[in-house]
């Protein structure tokens, strides 16, 4: 991962050809090769495989010894314990040492300029650039119940990968990554024939990651604060195979296969229902949140609701998958729910929520601080406060049809939110210091869409939506431009027919799938 991270110079979570060949040269040079013409051999490699040359295909090269010669590119001119230590003596040596922690790893740092001290990487005429360290969360408004609760600091001193296991009585963390080891062993098999009767964990199981993992959310804000870089992942809706598929073929949030030593994720809802593994796919979000809570971020959706999850599959997942208990997890998993913030902000510059502003938020300050839990109301009338009017269109509103439609417009969906215009995206990007809203919570034809100027980003994740739209699935990639110091996007997308989504959905459906927004408008500029 660090190796991948420290050629990946743009950021933008890929291999261009020229940073390949950069690679090559340092590797040639580290072994006494004579240099040969490593453009072409870059270029050569990259074309072995389809897409991006992301950190899967970087992973499977090296492997395959496709790419041979990584393993020096990182290796210090003094033992890495043996530094770690030597940066806990007094700078002149005339001092008392401070205490040496008992795991030296842990005192690695994400930040600062060089994390070793007085170590170096031996890859020549170069420098390794550290992750800055993430900015701590506002301090506005209060996350949860008690006011006394303040958001979890993002201080990276023990990184929560190297904390994993020493600290774990109830058997969280442990669960949480046997979780994630599966599906990623699963994944990779050639035979499909785990999907069809799938069961990542138990009843007992599932209740432990819901108790654990809703003491990290509580801790949260209702907008959490984001650093870059970042991936943003739209619906998923039950849709395991097709998170799978992204996580393979771009990375892991993980530590073995991954990128979550240099990378962000956030969800942006609706994980369940209308697809065949709500309860996996809730599984599998909810481990990696429990692994790595200062690194994965979920926001909810409209369908993280009882009142809607109760009908579009989710609770008759529960029940086939756990008979008499799945009342019970159903329930619990719902409680879950109501703790989910409903925006994140990434950077302070890129607000990322459901559905979207409607027409009763106009600050960010109006995301902030609702006290958890978040209930929905189920309908709006005379005792309806502008707070559940906020929730309900972070949750439910879209914008209208295309640029040329401006203003607030009654929603198809019904009274309980309504569809906003571009002026209003612009006026709330301006008024609030934003270059893009990201959203969700409606399919689109190639996983992701522009609206009002390339000011707001609809993002889908899934594909093939409920077996009917045909549709691609992306995901959107965050990162910071060096040149320009401006966050920049970049799509990921997974074609529909490259996942096989004939037993991903549910065949029956409690009503027939939203119509497919269709504005257009190009979708240059990603």
């Amino acid at each position: 991962q660090f190796i991948f991270l420290y050629y990946d110079a743009n950021r933008n979570g890929r291999l261009e050809v020229e940073e390949v060949s950069k690679m090559i040269e340092h590797i040639q040079q580290l072994r006494g090769q004579p240099s040969t013409d490593a453009l072409a051999d870059a270029t050569a490699l990259a074309s072995q495989y389809p897409g991006s040359f992301g950190f899967a295909a970087f992973y499977d090269a090296a492997n395959r010894r496709m790419l041979n010669g990584t393993s020096p590119l990182l290796r210090t001119q003094q033992d890495l314990l043996e530094a770690i230590r030597q940066r806990f003596q007094s700078d002149d040596g005339s001092g008392p040492a401070r205490a040496v922690p008992e795991d030296p790893l842990a005192s690695l740092s994400l930040g600062g300029s060089s994390p070793i001290g007085t170590s170096a990487p031996v890859v020549p005429q170069a420098s390794v650039r550290s992750t800055p360290t993430s900015p701590s969360p506002s301090s506005k408004g209060g996350a949860t119940t008690s006011s006394s609760r303040q958001p979890p600091s993002r201080g990276y001193s023990q990184p929560e990968y190297w904390r994993y296991g020493a600290n774990d009585p109830g058997g969280a963390q442990t669960l949480a990554l046997s979780v994630v080891r599966r599906l990623m062993d699963l994944s990779n098999q050639a035979a499909p024939d785990w999907r069809y009767s799938l069961q990542l964990v138990s009843a007992r199981e599932l209740l432990l990651l819901c108790d654990t993992v809703v003491e990290l959310l509580r801790q949260e804000d209702s907008l959490v604060e984001v650093p870059l870089p970042c991936r943003v992942y739209g619906d998923i809706h039950g849709q395991l195979l097709d998170l799978l598929e992204f996580f393979n073929a771009f990375s892991w949030p993980d530590k073995r296969r991954g990128d979550i030593f240099s990378m962000n994720y956030v969800f942006l809802g609706d994980f369940v229902d209308r697809g065949a593994y709500s309860c996996d796919v809730i599984s599998l979000l909810f481990s990696l949140k429990i692994l790595y809570p200062a690194r994965v971020f979920l926001v909810r959706g409209n369908h993280e609701d009882r009142l809607m999850n109760v009908n579009y599959g989710f609770h008759a997942d529960c029940t086939r998958k756990f008979a008499r208990e799945g009342e019970d997890i159903w329930e619990r998993v719902n409680d879950v729910f109501e703790f989910l913030p409903i925006a994140a902000l990434v950077e302070g510059a890129i607000l990322c929520i459901h559905g979207g502003i409607g027409d009763s938020i106009n600050t960010l300050d109006d995301l902030r601080g609702i006290p958890k839990p978040i209930q929905v109301v189920g309908e709006i009338n005379e005792r309806t406060t502008r707070r559940d009017r906020m929730v309900l269109d972070a949750l439910w509103s879209d914008p209208t049809d295309n640029d040329q439609v401006l203003g607030v417009h009654v929603s198809p969906r019904g009274k309980n939110t309504c569809r906003f215009g571009p002026d209003r995206v612009q006026e709330f990007n301006s008024r609030n210091g934003l270059k893009l809203i990201i959203r969700a919570h409606e399919c689109v034809q190639h996983g992701y869409e522009y609206f009002a100027a390339g000011q707001l980003l609809t993002v889908f994740s899934a594909t093939n939506y409920c077996n009917q739209h045909d549709n691609d699935g992306a995901m959107v990639v965050l990162v910071k431009d060096d040149r320009t110091g401006e966050v920049v996007e970049h799509a990921q997308v997974i074609k529909s027919g490259t996942v096989d989504t004939s037993h991903g959905w549910n065949d029956q459906q409690f009503r027939a799938p939203s119509p497919m927004r269709r504005t257009g408008v190009g979708n240059g500029g990603l």
